[in-house]
């Protein structure tokens, strides 16, 4: 099995750093939809609430013009935390693959073979372990009785 080269911009990382990375960037995600929901929430405040007998005529286009470079980020950080959830993720299942190989399925025998059982035998006289039916102990001579 070969490895794909997934990266994250550029950089080869671990699966440990890609759950580190997925789990910053769902919390990026949260804190950029917010700012990004209460620059939008403020614009349209503005614009339900507009007294043009106290507000100049461009207030409107003014307050626009000076929200756009913090929406402009705003958006570039949540596309980057979502570039970076999809890459990790993808990263990390990488790694799963590797780590965990697909089992081959192997035929299970219907039986196995049992090596026989055999008592061991003992001496009665010098207490050596007998090999097979011998009638006369190797090491002190006395005859075995079954």
């Amino acid at each position: 099995m070969t490895r794909k080269n997934i990266t994250w911009f550029g950089f080869k990382i671990t699966q440990k750093q890609s759950v580190f990375i997925f789990i910053l960037s769902i919390i990026g995600l949260f804190i950029t939809i917010f700012l990004l929901m209460t620059l939008v929430s403020s614009l349209m405040m503005s614009f339900m609430y507009y007294e043009p007998y106290y507000y100049p005529d461009n207030y409107i286009f003014q307050m626009i013009i000076s929200m756009l470079p913090y929406i402009l980020i705003l958006t570039v950080a949540f596309f980057m935390c979502l570039y970076s959830l999809i890459q990790s993720r993808k990263i990390a299942k990488n790694y799963s693959d590797l780590i965990n190989p697909v089992l081959e399925s192997r035929p299970v025998p219907r039986y196995t073979e049992v090596k026989p059982t055999s008592i061991a035998q003992f001496c009665p006289n010098c207490g050596k372990v007998m090999k097979g039916n011998e009638k006369f102990c190797t090491n002190c001579g006395q005859e075995i009785r079954y």
